[in-house]
């Protein structure tokens, strides 16, 4: 299954050949790596040298370790950058702003490309989820939903690279201040801003206006932002 490596670059090659196995369909998320013995014979390097190079698959999201010591491909590879990415955080010392000002820029973007593609199927899909939101004062509920639609948007952008970094970015945020999305969410005196964009983006993605659909993400991000250091401040 695996070729043997070059052992002075040993984590790149390791690394080249499972993206290999992942865009050829050889491994799939959650697939079981071989057992390490194995393994370690297939690519012709020491198990020690294995366990270092799988350490820090762990540690990009591209392999999960469970107990007993087998390796899987991580069941949702969107998520491997929310590891480094928080990292770098911390590295620059930066504040939560930051991490909502990068989603910010990559939700608009999303937006913008979402409209330029998005299908009837898709505008079906969006008009649901805001009318589930419409229907609803649970604010557990309203979360969740709030997630669906972002995700469901850049989905439709169909820019994998932007949704990686995007979900990576608003996990971090999520992570800092649990229960930010669902604070949001609630039905009080912010609610009716909140939805009105949720709408208006919702019309400008499924009408197919790009440039509008832009718009209305940017300030909606913007008024989250305002928010955010209202109550961080």
């Amino acid at each position: 299954m695996f070729r043997k490596i070059d052992r002075t670059n040993t984590f790149n090659d390791v690394l080249k050949q499972i993206i290999e196995q992942i865009q050829t369909g050889e491994l799939k998320p959650g697939d079981a790596l071989p057992a390490e013995r194995i393994l370690a014979e297939e690519l012709g390097i020491s198990r020690p040298a294995l366990r270092e190079v799988l350490k820090a698959l762990s540690l990009l999201g591209i392999t999960v370790s469970v107990h007993g010591g087998a390796n899987y491909i991580a069941t949702d590879l969107s998520s491997c950058l929310t590891g480094p990415l928080s990292i770098i955080f911390q590295m620059y010392n930066s504040k939560i702003q930051d991490a909502v000002s990068l989603r910010g820029a990559l939700e608009a973007k999303a937006a913008y490309l979402a409209a330029q593609n998005c299908s009837q199927l898709d505008a079906a899909e969006l008009q649901l989820i805001i009318a589930k939101l419409d229907s609803t004062d649970d604010e557990t509920l309203r979360s969740d939903l709030d997630r669906d639609l972002h995700f469901k948007i850049a989905q439709i952008a169909d820019n994998p690279l932007i949704f990686s970094v995007m979900n990576a970015s608003s996990q971090l945020t999520e992570n800092m201040i649990v229960g930010i999305r669902s604070h949001f969410m609630q039905k009080d005196e912010d609610s009716p801003e909140i939805d009105s964009q949720h709408t208006r983006l919702v019309a400008a993605i499924t009408t197919n206006n790009p440039s509008l659909a832009e718009q209305i993400m940017s300030e909606h991000m913007q008024t989250i932002e305002r928010l955010l250091k209202e109550i961080t401040e």
